[in-house]
């Protein structure tokens, strides 16, 4: 779904050739808004339930009990490269201590919470403009963000099936 909600923002970014009506770049922020926030849920799930068929109705379940505020809030932290000590427990870090958030993450997170603040701006606040070239980098910026995102995602699991088939 993220890959269409993309797609519409870019046809939606583009739609009037000469002068962009303000509507169309506003509906294109906040459909670029929802298909970094459907991808990122949609990782989470298949991570949880796997990608099979059989599994589809529990991963929509789960899918439904993710909120905006509290995604915002997870990617502050990761984000800003700052995690709580609680959720930081058990996971690897370096000698000093510090776990270190690798970089596809913090600018995925980082893209989430910018197009969240950008989606609300451009719901709410009709005195704002908006560019057309400002929307495009936005749009851009969150399918470059995902596709790391996911390229990491799948190293880790590489390198973690690896790890389990020879342990």
């Amino acid at each position: 779904m993220h890959e269409d909600l993309f797609a519409q923002a870019e046809i939606l970014a583009k739609l009037d050739p000469r002068k962009p009506k303000q509507a169309n770049l506003r509906r294109a922020i906040s459909s670029a808004y929802y298909g970094i926030f459907h991808f990122f849920v949609d990782e989470a799930c298949r991570l949880q339930f796997g990608t099979q068929h059989a599994q589809a109705a529990y991963r929509h379940t789960l899918g439904r009990a993710f909120t905006h505020s509290v995604m915002k809030q997870a990617c502050i932290s990761f984000g800003g490269g700052t995690l709580k000590a609680s959720v930081m427990k058990g996971l690897p870090h370096d000698d000093s201590g510090n776990y270190l958030i690798p970089e596809a993450i913090q600018d995925a997170a980082s893209t989430f919470v910018e197009l969240q603040e950008k989606r609300s701006v451009a719901d709410y606040d009709r005195t704002e403009r908006f560019k057309r070239s400002d929307v495009l980098i936005m749009i851009d910026q969150a399918k470059s963000d995902c596709a790391n995102f996911a390229e990491l995602c799948a190293k880790t699991l590489v390198i973690a099936r690896r790890y389990v088939l020879t342990s």
